[in-house]
């Protein structure tokens, strides 16, 4: 196949979404808006295709259920004004999921992989650079690039699994050699991000591969290995108490590497006393008081409860819970049919994605994150392309 050299303005856009959502949000919003515009511009010619893949695409039906049942808990909610506001954020990612699928079923060759791969390493060495930078200037290092340092290690789990793919199924041994050093960077990056849960939300991305892909079993012990190490190091290296045993010591109000215990209750009793529909979107922070006083880590108040599925329980009730649910099998149950029926490495790498959301959201609201949500969203549905119809390759 000879190789396409210019972009179509739906593939040129798709591929600037890839190089800002790891960045920025607002240049994000910038990029979806161009494709947007360039999907308004393809609709007279190619709308049937567009409307055949988005019919073809059972999880835009469970997003928007999603944000439906949001919809809901804020109209039923104490302050349905404030929560219609906050509710109006699930649209956002309905809005990008569905301009990612559209767009890859007119462009699915559009250069993904090395936008996003320019981006995480532009993101991994601006992070290690701050590191480094951090630790001669005060003896912390904590890389976070341009993001939240929990955003930026959610980033390069990510990556890393990305990298991982690459290994597992290339497609050149110049491929391969690009995808080591990769994968090295962006490991480095994600260990001096010192977000614990974002190295055990990659090492069950791993895991989740090495049940699909036969030839990472191999590496099961290396990994295993790598990161004890790194839970090792992190007992020693200078993270003001940001390490793994902290999290399994006998609770201690004064134990900040504890305090999501104290959120977590308090969104179990939230939902206690909205068991249907919630307090609404936003709920959670304008009970918080009400159901906890005192300071947690410097703060009186807290908008989340750092754990998505209890947040949702809160915030939306049995109704929003099944809802999130119904969503979170529906990305796992296609990026695993993706992953067996197609033997390219962004199918396994849609597979892993969804590990790292899954377990990032035992101790983080990451699907709530917009910019993390639709980076997640662009690597899933490029690595579900097979299952929808697209447009012929030329």
């Amino acid at each position: 196949m000879t190789p396409r050299w210019t972009l179509s303005p739906v593939a040129a856009a798709l591929a600037l979404c890839a190089l800002a959502l790891p960045v920025s949000i607002a240049a994000s919003n910038v990029a979806l808006a161009l494709l947007t515009a360039a999907l308004l511009m393809r609709a007279r010619t190619d709308g049937a295709r567009m409307a055949a893949a988005w019919r073809s695409e059972p999880a835009l039906a469970a997003l928007a259920l999603y944000a439906a049942a949001g919809l809901i808990a804020a109209l039923l909610s104490d302050a349905p004004a404030a929560s219609l506001r906050d509710a109006l954020k699930d649209w956002h990612r309905l809005w990008s999921l569905g301009l990612f699928v559209a767009a890859l079923a007119l462009e699915p060759m559009t250069p993904l992989r090395p936008a996003l791969w320019i981006s995480f390493a532009a993101m991994a060495l601006c992070g290690l650079t701050q590191s480094a930078q951090g630790s001669a200037a005060r003896g912390t290092f904590r890389a976070h690039a341009f993001v939240h340092p929990v955003v930026f290690g959610e980033q390069m789990a990510l990556a890393v699994l990305g990298g991982l793919c690459v290994l597992l199924r290339p497609t050149t041994q110049a491929g391969r050699r690009a995808a080591e050093v990769f994968t090295a960077l962006v490991f480095a990056a994600l260990v001096m991000s010192q977000t614990r849960m974002a190295l055990l939300a990659a090492a069950a991305g791993f895991g989740l591969m090495a049940l699909l892909e036969p030839r990472a079993r191999r590496w099961a012990v290396p990994a295993l290995i790598m990161v004890a190490s790194v839970a090792a190091a992190w007992e020693v290296l200078p993270n003001n108490g940001r390490t793994l045993s902290a999290i399994f010591r006998p609770y201690d109000p004064h134990n900040n590497q504890q305090t999501r215990l104290v959120l977590w209750d308090v969104a179990r009793r939230i939902f206690q006393d909205h068991p249907l529909t919630g307090a609404g979107p936003g709920g959670y922070g304008s009970l918080f008081a009400a159901h906890h006083s005192g300071i947690l880590e410097t703060q009186a108040l807290w908008s989340s409860a750092h754990n998505l599925y209890l947040h949702q329980l809160a915030e939306r009730g049995l109704l929003g819970g099944l809802a999130l649910l119904a969503l979170c099998a529906t990305l796992l149950s296609r990026a695993l049919r993706a992953a067996r029926a197609d033997a390219d490495a962004r199918a396994l790498w849609a597979a892993g994605a969804v590990a790292v959301l899954l377990a990032m959201c035992l101790t983080e609201t990451s699907f709530q994150n917009e910019q993390f949500a639709s980076l997640f969203l662009l690597i899933w549905a490029w690595g579900t392309t097979s299952l929808r119809p697209r447009a012929e390759i030329l």
